[in-house]
């Protein structure tokens, strides 16, 4: 559990801490005075919030707060940036480097997940070579649904895959340099949405950093695979929650594709 500090002398009672606590952790005391009970979720918002910076949250796992939150984007900006994204099947051969990866996943980490639990944990696959292996390995999954038969051989173009991957084109993780695959402990309670939010947490921040990426599908389909997990040094007590392939883009987009139309309800 964190430990909870108060500055009393700094505190001025404003109440801001206690209506902002997720769990209800925090109660005002008759003094008045912040009291806090054991159901915290270490989710730091207590700290963040008070204006009179009387709170500090501490635990051996915790880092320093980060002070200067006073960044703001307009919504017309951000609206552009979102737009703007594209699912990247196309890359330069040169993987990003090892300095840039651990900048972008410094960012990453904040995504939210559910009670603060953050239990995503995350394999990068830096070798474009390994990514390839992965890829063959996921062919090897779709030859597999063939010979079988599955039904799962029917809804996929798997025979269309096998034929363009012996070829010598790569159509699973598409030549990607690198790969983000999002994995949890299975015995930690984590969600797929989790993995979801991360990575889509990751999907956004790439191209500021002049990258890009594309959801992983059909390496997700394939993921529980034996092979693939022995691959990934996956553990039978680890889950498989989601993937993207990324790099620094082959080519340039100059227009916003076309989308159909808003359905909405107002209820």
């Amino acid at each position: 559990m964190p430990e909870f500090n108060l500055n009393k002398s700094a505190c001025s009672s404003c109440g801001t801490c206690v209506s902002t606590c997720t769990p209800g952790h925090l109660k005002m005391n008759t003094n008045p005075e912040v009291v806090a009970d054991t159901m915290c979720i270490e989710c730091g918002h207590c700290e963040a919030v008070c204006p009179e910076g009387a709170i500090n949250i501490s635990g051996p796992e915790l880092e320093a707060p980060m002070v200067d939150i006073s960044s703001k984007i307009s919504p017309e900006d951000m609206g552009n940036y979102m737009r703007n994204r594209r699912s990247i099947r196309n890359y330069k051969k040169r993987p990003v480097p090892r300095e840039t990866i651990e900048e972008i996943m410094d960012v990453v980490r904040f995504a939210p997940s559910g009670g603060n639990q953050q239990l995503v944990e995350w394999i990068i696959i830096e070798d474009p070579q390994k990514t390839r292996e992965l890829a063959g390995l996921v062919i090897k999954w779709m030859e597999k649904l063939a010979e079988e038969n599955s039904p799962f051989a029917q809804v996929l173009p798997v025979e269309s895959l096998i034929s363009v991957w012996k070829s010598g084109l790569d159509p699973i993780l598409r030549g990607a340099p690198n790969l983000f695959i999002a994995t949890a402990k299975s015995n930690e309670g984590s969600t797929p949405m989790d993995g979801t939010i991360a990575l889509s947490y990751l999907d956004l921040l790439l191209p500021s950093f002049g990258l890009g990426s594309c959801w992983a599908g059909f390496l997700q389909m394939a993921a529980d695979f034996e092979p693939i997990r022995e691959f990934l040094g996956l553990k039978d007590s680890e889950v498989f929650l989601g993937a993207l392939m990324a790099g620094y883009p082959e080519c340039k987009f100059f227009r916003v594709p076309k989308r159909k139309k808003l359905s909405v309800r107002y209820i």
